[in-house]
C-alpha cells in the first residue's frame, strides 16, 4: 500500500508541474468514486457528468497551485462545489424540471459505475432503498456533508475544507441530516427487517 501512496504521491507532483499524462491518470484514479459522489448529489446522469468534468477542468487549470495535503479532498471540495452550483441553478429556472421523467427515475441502489455500490456495502438493497429515499429530503448542504462522511469516509476537518465551512457547521450539518433521515424513515413506517 506504501507504494501505491508514494505512487499516487509523485503522480500529484508531476501533475503540479504540468505533466497532463499524470493528471489524467489522477482523473482515471478517481472518476468513478466522483461521479457517484456528484449522482448522489444530483441523480445519476448528465448534470453528474458534467459536474466531475466541469471539476476536472477547473482542477487541472489550477493543479499548480494546490498545496493541500490531500489531493483527493481537493478533488471532492471542487465535485461538491459544482454540483451544488448545478442544484442552485436549477432552483432559479423553475421551467426546467428538478425531477427526470418517471420513465427516467434512477434509484440510488443501481449502481451509477463499475465497482461495490452502497447497497453492496450495507448488505441490504432495501435499507439502502429507503434511506436514499429519505436522503432525497435533506438539504443539499447537509446531504453533501453526511456523504463525504459516512459515505465517502472523510474526516470532520477534510469536510470542513470541502465544504468550506467551519467543523463545528459540518457536525451540525451531518447530525441534521442524520435526524433528518431517521425521521423520514420513521414517517414512512420503516423499521428494517428486524422491526
Amino acid at each position: 500500500m506504501k507504494s501505491t501512496d508514494a505512487e499516487y504521491g509523485a503522480l500529484v507532483e508531476r501533475a503540479r508541474r504540468g505533466d497532463g499524462r499524470a493528471f489524467e491518470q489522477l482523473a482515471v484514479r478517481e472518476e468513478r468514486a466522483l461521479y457517484r459522489h456528484a449522482a448522489r448529489i444530483l441523480g445519476a446522469g448528465a448534470d453528474a457528468e458534467d459536474a466531475v468534468q466541469d471539476a476536472f477542468l477547473s482542477a487541472w487549470r489550477s493543479i499548480g497551485s494546490f498545496e493541500g495535503s490531500s489531493f483527493r479532498a481537493w478533488l471532492y471540495r471542487i465535485v461538491t462545489n459544482r454540483a451544488l452550483d448545478r442544484v442552485r441553478a436549477r432552483r432559479r429556472r423553475p421551467e426546467l424540471p428538478l425531477e427526470p421523467a418517471e420513465d427516467e427515475v434512477v434509484t440510488w441502489a443501481e449502481p451509477v459505475a463499475p465497482g461495490p455500490d452502497l447497497a453492496d456495502l450495507v448488505g441490504n438493497r432495501e435499507a439502502v432503498a429507503a434511506v436514499e429515499e429519505a436522503l432525497r429530503l435533506v438539504p443539499e448542504e447537509q446531504r453533501a456533508a453526511l456523504l463525504l462522511r459516512d459515505v465517502e469516509g472523510f474526516a470532520y476537518e477534510e469536510i470542513a475544507v470541502i465544504t468550506s465551512v467551519e467543523v463545528g457547521t459540518v457536525k451540525s450539518r451531518i447530525h441534521r441530516a442524520r435526524v433528518a433521515v431517521r425521521n423520514a424513515l420513521v414517517t414512512r413506517g420503516w423499521r428494517g427487517s428486524g422491526g
